[in-house]
């Protein structure tokens, strides 16, 4: 008998994804960074996490793990500013800081001829036709991709595995209060969701879902204390929350805050969300549940 042999070419290239923004938008980033991987046969994923105000955490305070294999590198500069540093008598800090930010900038130089260009609001089928054929065709073995927002494929969040202890949270959260209805209601900087889903129409919609059925909880996630306020004092009996010291999304705390207030969302059977929020589209991913935008 005659054993044939069978030559193995592995895809030596290399994909580096940098997810940008606050926790809903870097969980985008990512899933399209694992489609494409997915697409090129790239084994080889580098993950470049941020410790930043726009998403102060690092990446195990909120993931265990991601669909695919890869490297998590952690990157962080401090959120304090050099002034205050300096100001303070933190000069060690500032001048680790500034190191910090120099190696990161040399970085971010050497690899501008390896960036694949995305762009928000490109996620079409032909689109993810171009990028592919840039990896595949490129010769380069090293690709690096910085995005806050969906640029490949369709967005699933199967394979992502959250924070265990948060998790747990969920878990005895859902045994308390059984079947429920959320509803996200983005205020404070968020020009876009103030202005196509005004606050009344959140009003109107608890004032009509408790007189059709009394007795229904409703989760009310917000960055508005005031609205909460006021809709626990007009319907005590059917808004349920969670009360916390700090949602500033600068701190561990804040985000991990709203990573929870995130899958309270997934949990429910219906979400009422806020237009243009992403934050409710990762949480109607995760927890395949119905949406509803509220908007004028």
């Amino acid at each position: 008998m005659t054993l044939r042999r069978f030559t193995v070419t592995m895809n030596r290239k290399k994909l580096i994804i940098e997810p940008g923004g606050g926790l809903g938008n870097r969980i985008l980033a990512l899933v399209s960074a694992f489609n494409l991987a997915r697409d090129c046969n790239i084994s080889n994923i580098e993950v470049l996490w941020r410790n930043n105000n726009e998403c102060g955490c690092e990446f195990e305070d909120v993931l265990e793990s991601l669909p695919l294999p890869c490297k998590v590198r952690g990157i962080h500069f401090g959120k304090e500013s050099y002034k205050r540093l300096v100001t303070s008598g933190r000069l060690l800090s500032a001048i680790r800081k500034f190191v910090h930010q120099k190696i990161y900038n040399l970085f971010r130089w050497s690899v501008r001829s390896i960036q694949l260009p995305t762009a928000e609001g490109r996620n079409t089928p032909e689109y993810w036709g171009e990028l592919k054929r840039r990896v595949i065709d490129n010769k380069a073995n090293k690709f690096y991709i910085e995005a806050y927002y969906s640029f490949y494929g369709d967005v699933s969040c199967e394979g992502f595995k959250f924070n265990k202890d948060i998790e747990s949270h969920i878990t005895r959260f859902k045994e308390q209060n059984g079947n429920y209805i959320a509803m996200h209601i983005r205020r404070t900087d968020n020009e876009i969701a103030i202005k196509n889903s005004p606050t009344e129409l959140f009003y109107e919609n608890v004032a009509r879902i408790v007189n059709d059925k009394p007795d229904t909880k409703i989760y009310i996630a917000t960055d508005d204390l005031d609205i909460l306020d006021d809709m626990k004092k007009k319907w005590p009996d059917n808004i349920i929350y969670t009360k916390v010291d700090s949602i500033s999304r600068r701190s561990t705390e804040g985000i991990k805050f709203a990573l929870y207030e995130m899958l309270i969302l997934a949990g429910a059977r219906t979400i009422y969300a806020s237009y243009g929020s992403t934050f409710s589209q990762i949480a109607n991913l995760i927890g395949g549940n119905e949406m509803i935008v509220v908007k004028k």
